[in-house]
């Protein structure tokens, strides 16, 4: 409680403005303060303590410290999808359930992720370098292009937005495989997807657009090893987490001639020391995490996040979360 309303602490050094937050936690009856991290240190002493919940935006690390601090929190928001930056086994502890908002921008990181194909399967690039730099205008001057129908494209993880891709690379006449050993075969024929090992989808995808989240199972699982896997001139496509591949294997694999190119909308540091080697090759197309952007899927995002903490706040609890049933288990 902060003047005898609810408080609500946004950790955010993403967002600029909040006015559509101050406005739904204002109509709530809520106060409400945002902290950058150059602030946290002081504002950590003074509302840790009184916080009834906490928005903890992706890329603001909300570990250990923070948690414990929490002496009153009910709920954790996170404005995003992926929750890696959220120390899930203190907020459990301290009961206090943690909510991400996983559907947000299915369809805009699905759309991301098919204009990042489509970049290297219609090799625009190089059509473009060969008219601005080599001022020429030849248009068989590519030769390794096939007809989408013809190729393999290979999704590692069939979560929500790999299922969105799925769908979408259907209306070109792709063949779709993917590995995930959490989704039911049934998953699989509803998508049109081939269910196949991680070798096989290594082994066997022209194009391999990843859909994982960061965990110590897939942290780094694109490395030296299983780029080596990749037929020769396999492209690889990113809009999940920089921490899945092995940037400097890539790099290598790359430089070798092995992998063709590669689309990354993240790396694993963000944001990158920009003489990262990755960001200057001609050969990597790389956005800065903005596979999600759009109007709809930020003010979404936003609503989401407000429905999250009230929820929390209002009820003492969440009807959905990530850490529900183990809040219940202890």
């Amino acid at each position: 409680m902060y003047n005898g309303k609810p408080f609500v602490w946004i950790l955010d050094d993403e967002w600029e403005q909040h006015d559509l937050e101050l406005k739904r936690y204002e109509e709530a009856g809520y106060e409400v303060k945002v902290t950058r991290s150059h602030e946290l240190e002081h504002d950590l002493f003074k509302y840790a303590a009184i916080a009834d919940g906490v928005v903890a935006q992706v890329g603001f690390p909300c570990g250990k410290e923070i948690i414990n601090a929490l002496e009153n929190c009910k709920v954790i928001a996170i404005s995003g999808v992926g929750f890696n930056h959220v120390d899930l086994e203190a907020a459990t502890e301290r009961g206090i359930y943690v909510s991400n908002v996983p559907d947000y921008c299915m369809d805009e990181v699905s759309d991301h992720t098919i204009a990042m194909l489509l970049y290297w399967m219609r090799r625009l690039s190089r059509f473009q370098s060969e008219v601005q730099k080599d001022r020429s205008w030849d248009p068989l001057c590519i030769s390794d292009i096939h007809r989408i129908s013809d190729v393999t494209v290979g999704l590692l993880g069939l979560g929500r937005i790999a299922r969105k891709v799925a769908e979408k690379l259907q209306v070109f006449g792709a063949r779709v495989i993917a590995h995930d050993a959490y989704v039911d075969d049934a998953v699989f024929r509803k998508y049109n997807v081939e269910s196949v090992s991680l070798d096989k989808l290594l082994n066997e995808s022209q194009f391999l657009s990843l859909h994982v989240p960061l965990t110590p199972d897939t942290e780094n699982i694109l490395d030296e090893v299983n780029l080596k896997k990749l037929p020769k001139n396999a492209f690889i496509v990113n809009t999940c987490r920089g921490g899945i591949i092995n940037e400097k294997d890539l790099e290598n694999a790359i430089k070798s001639g092995h992998i063709a190119g590669a689309a990354l909308d993240v790396l694993a540091q963000e944001p990158p020391n920009f003489d990262h080697p990755l960001i200057h090759m001609e050969k990597v197309l790389i956005t800065p995490h903005s596979a999600y952007n759009s109007i709809e899927s930020l003010q979404t995002l936003r609503n989401r996040s407000c429905d999250i903490v009230i929820e929390g706040i209002e009820n003492g609890k969440l009807i959905h979360s990530i850490n529900r049933e183990t809040i219940k288990l202890l």
